[in-house]
């Protein structure tokens, strides 16, 4: 709107922004709600830090002013950088075993497909291979219908499962932080829902320092 472009950052948002830069420059930036946001532009991204105590809850606005007219800046796209993205998955269960939802569409990057189980499944596993061994300390997880009531994130260690981060609901902005662990196979195990467990997406991230 004019000069000014408007960030919102949801709750599964880090309190650092790393966006590609843009072919103009940021003069100002500054929360709408009140409070500072940080900002330093390069010739390669625009990083945006807002102090913790100034998040919103639901959704923080960050305000960009420009020394040109928003309007004439062709729109960018920001992809999230899951590691997790186009892998191999498998799952215990599927939907009436039916492909459109499938364990891949948890991992498609799409957040308009979904995997699901089948009704009346109380328990249920979704896994995805890496591929080779990858350091993460990030998951964000985005439920359907908000069924979980207990579930594990466990990694593969020859034969057996360990888990390494425990929880209760998810819910459709699901971001959990843990210390860093490096695995090739990773899956969601779904201990406890009130019905069958479906999973819009599922991220894996190694979030910097």
């Amino acid at each position: 709107r004019g000069n000014r472009v408007f960030l919102h950052l949801l709750p599964v948002s880090d309190n650092t922004l790393q966006l590609p830069n843009l072919p103009c420059k940021v003069t100002a930036s500054r929360l709408l709600a009140g409070g500072k946001a940080s900002l330093k532009q390069n010739a390669d991204c625009i990083e945006i830090t807002i102090d913790p105590k100034d998040r919103d809850p639901l959704d923080t606005v960050v305000v960009l002013e420009l020394d040109k007219s928003a309007e004439s800046i062709e729109p960018v796209t920001i992809l999230l950088s899951s590691l997790a993205t186009g892998k191999p998955a498998t799952a215990s269960n599927v939907y009436q075993n039916s492909p459109a939802f499938g364990p891949d569409k948890a991992f498609d990057g799409d957040p308009d497909t979904r995997w699901a189980c089948d009704a009346g499944v109380k328990q249920a596993w979704l896994q995805v291979d890496l591929g080779k061994p990858t350091a993460v300390n990030r998951a964000v997880i985005s439920e359907a219908y908000d069924r979980i009531r207990h579930f594990r994130l466990e990694k593969r260690e020859g034969d057996e499962w360990k888990s390494f981060f425990e929880g209760k609901t998810i819910g459709e902005n699901g971001a959990f932080d843990f210390p860093t662990v490096t695995a090739q196979q990773v899956r969601l195990n779904v201990l406890e829902a009130e019905d069958g467990p479906t999973i819009w997406e599922f991220q894996l991230l190694m979030k910097k320092p």
